[in-house]
């Protein structure tokens, strides 16, 4: 009966078919004959193909001439690739002590006439360890010639479609939502990791994704910190916390950076936040069309500089938002760092934030949200509050 089920594509069947032919036209442009496509954020744009088996081998061959997308993955994922996806053509490698997919992948490409041909591989992915590219490698070295992708899906998946928009404003909604019951849910003698239950709680109760990182709340000294961390802290009556966070509707991701203050706040403190807001306020403005990613990180290191804090501050300072599986929702390039010429075009989804981590005094103080880049001023998609959360 599986054969029968209708696939559950996250789009039309019109625009995953229409992105399946861009790309193929950017393979022919770039020399090439075919690309072996390893990430599953490339896989589910293209053909709504949502899975974890990313974590092992798993490969989307796409020819081309236009010829069909051919999937090689193992047999967990048959059903799901059919149900979830435009692909007709499936290949299984089956686990075993000598099993070797990147040998199953040559007989395809093989039977697609490739040998001696120029073929793209997706490098900059989490579906392609190591150890599997040094098995593809010894494949298929000195059959094809494998040439490196240069970003080439993800350049084609920069500029969001109206209805991949219509996701990240779905996954803003919640995030929002979200933000205020953390704020509701922070006080003194609780738990850090509490905060995050009501984050958890709070997205999953609206149809949100699992998020594809773990969220940073980080309190006390451990605020400044750039990631999050494990063992979790009991917040105090004089005390601070970093949160930055991510929220997925349909894998399409959307971020926000905020600080919550608890007790009496330093003038040292406040100023850090009239800083960062000041800053962030002025890279926003300026997210227009023709606008370089470099041009808006020279105006945070121009707010930081100026406040003082240049030793504080990191070398890029935001980056695109999109489709992002675990690990990371970061769907990056481009990030907004020094000379980047990238320049902001209608349809990006960026994230910028102002993180400004004090290892000195032990003062942070972080902002940051989601925009998206319009034919005019951009639109703020993740809100913040108005004023500087302090909790008494």
């Amino acid at each position: 009966m599986e054969s029968l089920v209708q696939p559950n594509l996250p789009f039309t069947r019109e625009e995953h078919l229409s992105r399946q032919k861009r790309l193929c036209q950017s393979v022919q442009a770039a020399g090439c004959d075919a690309m072996l496509v390893f990430s599953q954020e490339s896989m589910y744009w293209l053909t709504g193909y949502d899975s974890g088996g990313f974590v092992f081998f798993q490969c989307l061959v796409v020819p081309a001439d236009g010829r069909a997308p051919i999937l090689l993955t193992r047999r967990p994922d048959l059903v799901q690739a059919k149900q979830t996806s435009t692909i007709t053509d499936i290949k299984i490698w089956w686990d075993s002590e000598e099993a070797d997919p990147a040998k199953d992948l040559k007989e395809i490409l093989a039977e697609l006439g490739l040998e001696g041909k120029n073929v793209a591989i997706e490098l900059n992915t989490h579906g392609l360890t190591g150890w599997n590219l040094w098995r593809v490698q010894n494949a298929l070295t000195g059959w094809c010639n494998l040439k490196n992708d240069d970003h080439l899906i993800r350049r084609l998946r920069v500029i969001k479609s109206p209805a991949e928009i219509a996701y990240v404003r779905k996954a803003a909604e919640i995030l929002d939502q979200s933000l205020l019951a953390v704020i509701d849910a922070a006080k003194p003698g609780v738990l850090d990791s509490d905060l995050k239950a009501a984050y958890l709680t709070s997205i999953l109760g609206q149809g949100a994704d699992m998020p594809p990182n773990a969220p940073i709340f980080n309190s006390g000294n451990r605020a400044v910190y750039g990631r999050g961390v494990s063992d979790p802290r009991r917040i105090e009556r004089q005390d601070q916390l970093l949160v930055e966070y991510p929220v997925a509707y349909r894998h399409y991701n959307v971020k926000t950076e905020w600080t919550i203050l608890f007790g009496e706040v330093s003038d040292a403190h406040r100023k850090m936040y009239d800083v960062g807001m000041e800053t962030l306020h002025k890279m926003t403005e300026i997210a227009r069309p023709g606008t370089t990613l470099g041009e808006i990180f020279d105006l945070y290191a121009e707010g930081l500089d100026a406040g003082g804090y240049r030793r504080a501050r990191y070398g890029a300072t935001g980056y695109s938002v999109g489709i992002s599986y675990a690990p990371t929702s970061m769907d990056v390039p481009p990030m907004i760092y020094s000379g980047n010429p990238t320049q902001c075009q209608p349809g990006m989804t960026l994230f910028y934030h102002v993180m400004n981590g004090d290892s000195d005094t032990g003062l942070a103080m972080g902002v940051g949200h989601t925009l998206l880049v319009t034919d005019g001023a951009p639109e703020i998609l993740t809100a913040l509050p108005d004023e500087l959360t302090i909790v008494r």
